[in-house]
Formats: C-alpha cells, structure tokens, sequence
C-alpha cells in the first residue's frame, strides 16, 4: 500500500480527535458522578469509613495506621452552592503503629474539606477534636488543625494547636500530675515536625507547682531524630520526688531523693536527643544537655554523716552519663565550705559513681568532729587530747560514693587533704599544751596521716602520726620529737625539790616513738639527751651539773593506753648508771650505781586498787653520807615545821638489806648487816623495824600521824659515831623511847655503863669544879657513867633537854636546857654533885630528903653552871657559892642559876 502526502498527518489529527471525545465523554461522566454524589450527600451523610481509614493513614505517613469505626461525609452544597465545604465526621479513631502499638484513642473529630481545594484551590483542610487520650497519661487532649495536602493524598504541610486538661501522664509510679498544658504542632513542608509555644502547669506538691516550658524539633534522616528542649521555673528539693519519675535514670533518682533533702532548683533548661523508626518504635534518647540554679540545698553526702547545708551552686548535665553539681558557698557542721563539686558518672550504666570534692575552711573541732563522727569515724582511736584540739583549718574533702540504695562508710573512698593553724591542743599531762600548731592532715579512708609543728610546753616539737582507719583495731604509728623543759619539770613536779631530788635545771631533747593497734598492744620507745641539765640525788650524794654527759632510754609496751610491760629501761650520766625491766606487775632493777651507792631490787605494782606498792632493795653499799651533809646547814636557824597534811599518796612496803650503811661523812663509821622492814604512804612512814651492828629499832603507829620509835643497842657510843653526833663515848647499852609526827619529838634516852672520853667541854667544867675535890672524878681513862635519863624534845632541829641526870660513884650531873643541832649552840643549866654515891645519901631521907638537895639527883654539896656557846668549845660559868649552900636554900637565894657575873666573859 503507499501512503498519498499527508496521510500521517491526517491518522495523527483523528486520533487526537477521538481521545478528546473519551476525554470529554470521562468528563462528563465525573460530572454527572459528582452531581450524583452531592445529590446523594443532600439526601444525608454517606458512610464512608473504610475509604476514611485509607485516606487517613496515607496523610499519616509511613509507619502510622489509622483506624476508624464511623466516618460520615456530608455536604450541603447541592442546596447552598458550590462553596461550602465537605465535612467528614469521624469517630473512634484508633491510630497506632504498624507494629501494634497504640498511639492514641480519640473519641470524635470532625473534618472540613474545602471543595475549592479540590480544584487547586489553597484553602486547608480543618481538623477539630476533642476528648482525645494518648497512652500513658489519662489528660484529655483538645486541638484544631488546619492541614495542606500534598499530591497523591499525601499531607503537604500543617499545624495543630492542642490544649490538654488536668490529669495525669505516665502510668504507675512514673506518673506525674499536670494541671493544664497547651502547646503547637506544625508539619513543615520539609517533612519535619515542630512543637513551639508549649507551657505545662504542672499539678501542686507539697510546696511546689513548677510550671514547665518545652519545644521539640524532628526530622526523618532514615530515622526520625528529634530533640526536646525544657525549662522549669522552681521546685522545692522535698517536692522533688514527685516530678522525677522513677523511670528515668532510676539509681540517680534515689540517690538524690535519699541525700538531697532541703532547698530548691530553679530556672532548669535541658535539651533531650531522641531516636525512632519511622513507626515510632525502638523509642530511644541519644544524649541529654542543661541544668539549673540550686538554692540552700542539704545535700546528706553519705548516709549518717554530717551535711551539707546552705549549698549554692550550678547543676550541669554535660551529657546524659554525666552531671556535674557546683557549690559555690556552705556549711557542714560549723566548718565553712568555701566551694565544692559533685560528679555523678554513668547514669546509663547499671552502677553510677558520685564523685564529691569540697574546699572547707573553719575551727579545727568542728573539722575533726566531722571527720571522726560516724559513719566516717576516722578519728575512732584518736586520742580524746586531739579531738578537743582548737584553732583554724583549710582544706580539701573528696569522697567516691557508689549511688547505690544502701551504701555504707566502707563502699566511699575519702581523700582528705587539710592545713590546720594556730592549734592548740592538750596532752595526756595536766596543763601541757600544744600551742601555736601548724597541722597537716591527709587521708584516702585507708590510713590517716597527719604531721605537726609547735610549741610543747613553751618548746618547739615536731609529730608525725599515721593511723589505719580502714580497720576497727587499725594500726597507727606516732613520732614526738621536742624539748623537755621547765614548763614540763613543773608538770612533773621536778622543779620543787624533795627529800629524794633536787630541782631540775636546764633542758633535755627527746624523742618519743609509738606504733600498733590503739585498742591493743603498741611499743614504745623513749629517748632523751641529758647533757644540758642539770639534777642532783643529794640524799645518795650524786650530782649532775648541766654540760655533763648523759642520756636516757627506755622500750616499753602499752595495752589499751596502760603500761604494759617495760623490755629495757637505763639511765647513764657520770657518776650514774640505772638499768632495769618489767615483766606483768613486778619491776625488776637490774643495776643501779649512784655515787657510792650500790643496788639492786625490784617494785611490785598492787595488784588492786588499795593494795600497797613492794619495794624491795638490797646491795653491797648504801651511801647517805652526803645526804646527811646537804640536809645540815650550819648556822643557819632552822624554819619552823609546818603543819603536816594528812597522809597522801600510794601505799607501800619496803624490805631493805645492805652490807653497809653510811650515814655519816668520814671519819665517822659505818653500820653493817642492815635490814630494814617498812610501810607507809607517800611520804609519811607508818612502822618499821630495822636492826644493824647488834642495834634494832621499831616505829609503831599511835593516834593521827603520832609515831612511836623504840631504838635499843649495846654500844651508844658506836651509834653516835656513825651517826656523827658524838665521838667521845664508848660503849653503852641504850635504851630510846620516842614519839614524832605532828608536832615536836618527845621521849627518854637512858644509858647505862657508858664512858666518856675525849669530851674537851666536859673536861674544862669539871676542870672548874676541881677547887671542890672532883679532882679525882677525872681519873682513870675517861668518865664512866653508871646511868643516865635523858627527858628530851626535839623540834626544827633544837633538842631541849627537860631536866637530865647522869651519875656514877664519883659524879653526878644534870642538864636542862637547849642545844640547836642546827648552829651548834648549846644553853644549859648544869648542876655537878661530886662523890655522887655519898653526897647523894642525904637527898633520899624520906620527907627530910628535899632539905638537903634542891634538884632531882642533887646531893648535899653541888655546883651550879651555865654552859653556853658552841658545843665544841663553849663558855662555862659556875657559882662557887653554890657548892657551900645547902640544897634548900640553893633554890631560896637563887644560888644555882649559875648566872654569870656582870663582867666580860671570858673568850670561848
């Protein structure tokens, strides 16, 4: 076949002709189905919800379904015109997730199409409900909104303004109360989602009702990602509880629901990044951002502690794992907190860490109360000395604290780093101080260590302590270097002397060292430089001037405070050398050489309260030679005795033996095989009994401090050597009863068989008596006495003799009258009967005996003297005349006085 020109152009012009008539004729055919359907919706609504359903999950968007039970489109257009718009009123409208989940349940809305828009007109669609409830939360959600369709039933773009009413949202214990909220929802033509201008009221609790302010921004990038930003005004800390769900960082919540217990947060702004499919599910936050202001918070740092209060600070959530809290003012117990901060980490892992660090400054108690309160309880064995210490401390406290539900002191890690100034600080001895301390204390709540600079008792000293707290029974060690002076003589009563001591002078450097369990057994170990005092022994003769060398040292060991058991304790200076132990009770010492005095013994602690110390002695010499010598002060008056207190002190017994006692200084003698059996308390001496050299003496107690002395021997002569009183007798058997204490001495000596010999003051009045015929009283190899009574009281050194008699067959003589041992002075009234066995016959006639002798063991013939001045030479005085009187009229004229004559007397 050949196509004639212009038959293609022809086929294409009728073809084009007869798609216009299908076109025309489809129009019509719309037309007349569109006339018919407003013809059908005049007649009332057309059930339509199957077709709804469709539309509606299509507008939705991908992963979003729609399900409606009743959907009814109206138009009233086919009476009123064209203009007005198609409404479709829906009702329960269940929309949810492609996967099941629901996603909100609205009772009713209602639809208003604009017919226009169907034509390409701009007109939204409009979109009105109310009543609507969404999982999780029982609020009652009302809207409008006005939406853009986009090609293919497909929204374009939108906006919803939404207002919700009192309820609920949440479920269970995650709920949280709302009073009234409003917010806008717009879909941009970007696809993206904005919520802007909402506002939260949320319900009142306790004394809070923040109100809340939130935007959200979200937009598909093969997820929809979003973000949430928040803002609350003000919530009280009590109130908290009630807006935090628990559901959100559970651990966290406690934590501070538990430690946080006052004071208020306020002004919080916090973004939150979410993540979804595009059905909404596998719900996700990505990270979490903000914070807010903090006001007088309490924050309870661990359970049982002191807190935190007045804290003024910052919280910060630089992340969803992390929340930083800044203080930047507060107080814990009377310490000052100069700043401080808290890390909590990992808020998304199953355990979360507090990490707290504060700046504290205040006076040292406060400080040392907190750290030794519980649970920290980090001064348990901390000497109560150091706990009542004052002055200023500087420092740093950091902690880590597990947010656990029930943490305890051993779950927190402590770091203390601290500065104290200005310490001041008492010891164990009464009225000793540290003073002007510079402390440092650290620890990491394992061992404690503090190191220490100041004054002790007025002398500068160091100390190091480190302590295991971690342990009930934790070991500590303790170093104390200083300089015992005379504020610490003083405490120990050194610097007064005694009947043992001198006073101390001078300083000694030390060193103290003390390591193990306070509730337990710790060693110790003392040392000290003696070099620079200066101390004396008078009563053994030993005495260290200051610059000599010397030291001290002792091991010992205490259980719970108390002195244990001493391993060595020695003493060495020149002229000195103490050495000793203990074992339980008893003291044993080894060696003790000082001066001429050689020893050893032991002391025995009682065993209970009441009980008597033992002290046992014993040893080759005891030397108090110059003991005697220091306690003499020639002529100088002794003091008079003061009143003595009632007994004081511990008890005690002594048991004493040395080969040699030395009393008195060369030549005089010593005694041998001494033993001495005594007990008393403190100073005063209750009995004894004592026996050397063929001598005993007892002392027994009478009423109060009275004592009674008993002292016998068969050489008075030997006694009075040794004890350096007199050397011209020999022989003679003594007998001495005495009392002391409380007052004057008081009692009688009597002698019997004793011999005078080399007695220059005797011998010189006899001298004076020759002219009488005594001449041959002083024959023979000295003056035998037969017997003598010797009435005496002795008081601040000054014996008084109260009328004393001694006689033989050729003479008698009494003595009343003084003698001061003190000055060597004597002042007596001496009467001397020659031929004593027949001068004396007269005197003892009964009742006619007085005529003849005026004195007790006066004769018919005696010569009155006075004897005064030194002992060793002194001037004698005699009335000749009183040797021609007879006795009675001796005492009538005043004949015996043995005054003096007015004249000069004669040089001693």
């Amino acid at each position: 076949m050949k196509f004639r020109r212009g038959q293609a152009a022809w086929i294409i012009i009728e073809a084009i002709h007869q798609l216009g008539r299908i076109v025309a004729l489809v129009v019509l055919l719309a037309l007349a189905l569109f006339g018919l359907l407003g013809f059908r919706l005049a007649q009332g609504p057309l059930e339509i919800p199957q077709i709804a359903s469709r539309i509606a999950t299509r507008l939705s968007g991908e992963g979003v379904e729609v399900r409606i039970g009743t959907a009814e489109l109206a138009w009233a257009g086919y009476h009123k015109g064209g203009a007005v718009p198609l409404v479709l009123r829906l009702a329960d409208i269940k929309v949810g997730s492609d996967s099941g989940g629901a996603l909100a349940d609205i009772p009713a809305a209602d639809l208003t199409l604009p017919v226009a828009d169907l034509f390409g007109g701009r007109d939204p669609i409009a979109l009105n409900g109310a009543g609507a409830t969404f999982p999780g939360g029982n609020v009652p959600v009302s809207w409008h909104a006005d939406l853009w369709p986009g090609r293919g039933f497909t929204l374009s773009h939108g906006a919803v303004h939404a207002r919700i009413g009192a309820g609920r949202i949440g479920t269970g214990v995650n709920r949280v109360a709302l009073s009234d909220a409003s917010f806008t929802l717009a879909v941009l033509p970007d696809g993206a989602v904005q919520v802007s201008d909402g506002v939260a009221q949320l319900a009142p609790q306790g004394q809070s009702a923040p109100r809340l302010y939130f935007s959200f921004r979200a937009h598909r990038d093969g997820l929809w990602l979003g973000r949430l930003n928040v803002a609350l005004d003000s919530v009280q800390a009590q109130d908290l509880a009630a807006y935090w769900p628990p559901i959100a960082a559970p651990d966290a919540r406690v934590w501070v629901m538990r430690n946080i217990t006052a004071g208020s947060a306020h002004d919080a702004q916090f973004s939150i990044d979410m993540a979804a499919h595009g059905d909404l599910s596998h719900f996700k936050i990505e990270n979490v951002q903000g914070g807010f202001q903090a006001s007088d918070l309490t924050l309870h740092f661990l359970p049982g502690a002191v807190p935190l209060e007045h804290l003024d600070g910052v919280f910060t959530m630089p992340g969803m794992d992390t929340i930083l809290i800044d203080a930047g003012g507060g107080a814990a117990g009377g310490v000052g907190l100069q700043s401080g901060s808290m890390v909590i980490t990992d808020l998304t892992a199953k355990d979360q860490f507090g990490f707290l660090s504060l700046n504290l400054a205040g006076p040292v108690q406060n400080v040392l109360g907190i750290l030794g309160a519980p649970p920290l309880n980090l001064l348990a064995h901390t000497p109560p000395d150091i706990k009542g210490a004052t002055g200023t401390l500087a420092g740093t406290l950091a902690a880590m604290i597990p947010l656990a539900k029930n943490v305890t002191a051993r779950d927190v890690q402590i770091n203390v780093a601290t500065q104290l100034s200005d310490v001041k600080m008492a010891t164990p001895i009464p009225g000793i101080y540290f003073t002007d301390g510079a402390v440092r204390i650290a620890t990491d709540g394992e061992t404690l260590r503090a190191d220490a600079t100041a004054q002790l008792a007025g002398a500068p000293a160091s100390l190091t302590l480190t302590q295991d707290v971690s342990k009930p029974d934790g070991a500590e060690t303790l170093d104390l270097q200083g300089e015992a002076g005379p504020a610490l003589w003083h405490a120990f009563g050194l610097d007064t002397p005694s009947g043992f001591t001198s006073a101390t002078q001078g300083s000694a450097p030390f060193r103290f060292s003390l390591s193990g369990p306070a509730d337990g057994t710790q060693e110790a170990a003392l040392e000290a430089d003696l070099t620079r005092i200066g101390l004396a022994l008078p009563l053994l003769g030993w005495v260290k001037q200051p610059g000599g060398a010397g030291r001290l040292a002792a091991r010992f060991s205490l259980e719970n405070g108390d002195l244990g058991a001493i391993q060595d304790f020695m003493m060495e200076a020149p002229g000195l050398f103490v050495r000793g132990h203990s074992q339980g009770r008893v003291f044993t010492l080894t060696q003790a050489d000082i001066g001429r005095s050689q020893a050893q013994g032991s002391v025995i602690a009682p065993a209970r309260p009441g009980q008597p110390w033992q002290i046992e002695a014993s040893g080759e010499t005891l030397d108090l030679r110059h003991g005697a010598d220091a306690q003499t002060q020639p002529d100088q008056p002794a003091p008079a005795a003061p009143p003595q207190p009632a007994p004081s002190g511990p008890l005690w017994q002594a048991r004493l033996a040395f080969q040699h006692l030395y009393i008195t200084k060369p030549p005089a003698p010593g005694l041998r095989n001494v033993s001495l059996t005594a007990s008393g308390q403190g100073q005063d001496l209750s009995q004894a009994s004592a026996s050397a050299d063929g001598m005993s003496a007892q002392i027994t107690p009478l009423a109060g401090p009275r004592r009674a002395l008993a002292l016998q021997g068969q050489d008075a002569g030997a006694l009075l050597r040794v004890l350096g009183v007199y050397d011209g007798m020999q022989g003679g058997a003594l007998d001495l009863r005495a009392q002391f204490g409380g007052g004057p001495a008081q009692g009688t000596l009597k002698l019997a068989q004793a011999r005078l010999v080399n007695a220059p003051g005797f011998i010189k009045l006899m001298q004076a008596a020759t002219l009488y015929g005594v001449a041959e009283a002083m024959s023979g190899p000295g003056l035998l006495i037969d017997h003598a009574t010797i009435p005496f009281t002795l008081e601040g050194g000054v014996l008084r003799l109260n009328g004393a008699d001694a006689y033989s067959e050729s003479l008698g003589f009494t003595a009343s009258g003084s003698v001061d041992g003190n000055t060597g002075i004597c002042d007596l009234q001496t009467t001397i009967v020659p031929a004593y066995a027949l001068n004396a016959l007269p005197g003892k006639i009964p009742v006619l005996g007085h005529l003849f002798s005026a004195e007790k063991g006066g004769g018919l013939f005696a010569v009155r003297a006075h004897v005064q001045g030194k002992m060793s030479n002194p001037q004698i005085h005699v009335n000749p005349l009183s040797a021609l009187t007879p006795g009675f009229l001796r005492g009538v004229f005043g004949l015996g006085s043995g005054a003096p004559p007015a004249t000069k007397p004669a040089a001693p």
